[in-house]
Formats: C-alpha cells, structure tokens, sequence
C-alpha cells in the first residue's frame, strides 16, 4: 500500500524551504519549522485542505494562521487543536512550532481513545481551541517531539522501526492530552459563547463535507436541526459574518487551493465544484476574492 501523505499540497513547498523537518508515517505527520526566512515562507502561505486532526504546538516565537477560517496566532507554550479543515500560514518566520496532524484511520488503527482527544476539543471551544501550557508541561512534550525526530533520522527504516514511530506518536498523543487538560481544568466549559462555538464547529465539519453541491443555509439548518433563521442568528452573533458569507469564503478557498496546487484546470475546477460553467465560477470568484481564478492561479 503507498503511504498517504496528509500534507499533500505543501509537499513541494516543503522540500524547498530550509528550516523545516517533515517526519511521516502512513496516517500520520509532524512537521517541525525552526527559524523559517520570511523569504522562504511564501510558498507556505496559500491555503491547504488537511483532512485530519490538527495540532499545533509553539516552541518559541510566534505562529499565525487560519483554520476553519478562523484566524489563530500562537505564542510560546501554546497549543492549538482543529478538525480537518482549509488550513493557511499568515506568518511563520523566526518562530519554533510543531504542526502535527492524525487521520481517523491511524487513530482507530492504533486503537487510540478518541474520547480523550473530544475531552480536549470540548474543553478547548470556550476558549477558541488554544490552551496555555507551563514550563514542565512543554518540557515533558519536547521529550517525544525529540525522540520521534531522532527515531525517525536513522537510517535504512525497518518495519519494526516504522511500528516504533506509530506507537511513538501515539504516546505523545496521550501527553498532550494529559498536558492540556491538566491546565484548562480551571476552564468554564458551559455558556453560550460554547454552544456557539459549537454550532460554528458543527457548520465548519457540514461544508467540508457538503460545499460542493450545497450552497444554501436551509440545507445546513436542516442537518444541524434548527431553523434557518437561527443559524443565521447564531453565526453572525459569533463571528460577525453571515452563513452565507462563510460558504462563499469557505468555496472561494477551496478554489484557491485547487488553482494553486493540483493539475485541474479552470474548467474542471468549475465541473469539480458543482458550477454551470468555468464563466459562472470566474464571476463568483471575482465577486468574492477580487480576483478572476487566472489571475489567482498567477500570482
């Protein structure tokens, strides 16, 4: 079976750019950036689809990205934690930070308990999904990232070694769990900014899935069980912006990230995603970006 990887718009970036280690296995990745040039970064800096868990971890500096389209920046000591989703660097140089991602299928493979990783997510969405980490805390993670970079250096990787890495990263999954509970214990975890959260996180989850053919509020009022009126009430509460204005966004990324890092071209994009014609999605392109897809795809 040919190994999947779960970062696969960033794989020729990533080669290119000095600063960073990647460290795969079937179902699972870490990428490790240290002391990125802003030069260097540019390439890392369009959006890409990561259909897995996502973690991020800051060493020192800072990070600042989009997930979800939500926007985050990390500090020292800071962890993040999303669901698959469109994920996109603002900026990355002069910072240290692990981004680790898990698929369900590693995660079921490796028999790893889902609940815990929940318990975070459900702890963490009060609180936009970034927790505060202290010293000690930091110091027992950075033993795993150390460990599963060094496993990974050797050379000549067997499939005992390849099975070492997997049940590494589970181990560290479990770390971190512990980590991050241990310091959002404190955390409320009822109120309404959750339950709206939750319901933005419930949308996010329903466009990655349905974007392509559904692009009206009814059809995600209905999955989500509530009325339309009241999602539209919730999310522009939340977050500012209107349903209808986070699928648009959410399509017109997906667009950017088709132009920018697959073979497809504007036609098949537009066949792909469900528009009448390449004429039709150029225009919706433009309404919503200010660009047409050619000039996107040039720049």
């Amino acid at each position: 079976m040919t190994k999947q990887s779960l970062f696969p718009y960033y794989a020729e970036a990533l080669r290119r750019v000095r600063g960073v280690e990647v460290l795969d296995v079937d179902g699972a990745a870490m990428l490790h950036f240290k002391g990125v040039e802003e030069s260097q970064a540019r390439e890392l800096k369009y959006p890409c689809r990561i259909d897995a868990i996502i973690m991020v971890v800051c060493v020192s500096g800072e990070v600042s990205f989009s997930s979800h389209m939500n926007d985050y920046s990390l500090r020292a000591n800071q962890f993040f934690i999303s669901s698959a989703s469109i994920f996109q660097f603002h900026s990355l140089a002069d910072s240290e930070f692990y981004l680790l991602a898990f698929s369900s299928e590693f995660l079921s493979g490796m028999n790893v308990d889902i609940r815990s990783i929940a318990r975070i997510v459900s702890q963490l969405r009060v609180n936009t999904h970034i927790a505060t980490l202290n010293d000690k805390s930091m110091e027992g993670i950075s033993l795993f990232f150390d460990a599963l970079l060094a496993e990974h250096a050797l050379k000549d990787r067997t499939e005992y070694m390849e099975l070492s890495l997997r049940h590494l990263f589970c181990a560290m999954i479990y770390r971190i769990c512990e980590a991050v509970l241990d310091n959002s214990a404190d955390m409320p975890t009822i109120g309404v900014k959750e339950r709206s959260s939750e319901y933005f996180e419930k949308l996010m989850n329903l466009l990655s899935e349905h974007y392509k053919e559904q692009r009206n509020v009814e059809f995600y009022a209905e999955k989500m069980h509530i009325s339309s009126k009241h999602l539209s009430r919730v999310i522009r509460n939340f977050t500012g912006k209107s349903v209808h204005q986070w699928i648009d966004e959410f399509v017109a990324l997906e667009i950017k990230n088709l132009l920018k890092y697959s073979n497809m071209s504007i036609q098949q994009i537009s066949y792909a995603l469900n528009f009448p014609n390449p004429s039709f999605m150029g225009q919706y392109f433009k309404r919503i970006t200010g660009m047409t897809p050619g000039e996107y795809k040039k720049s």
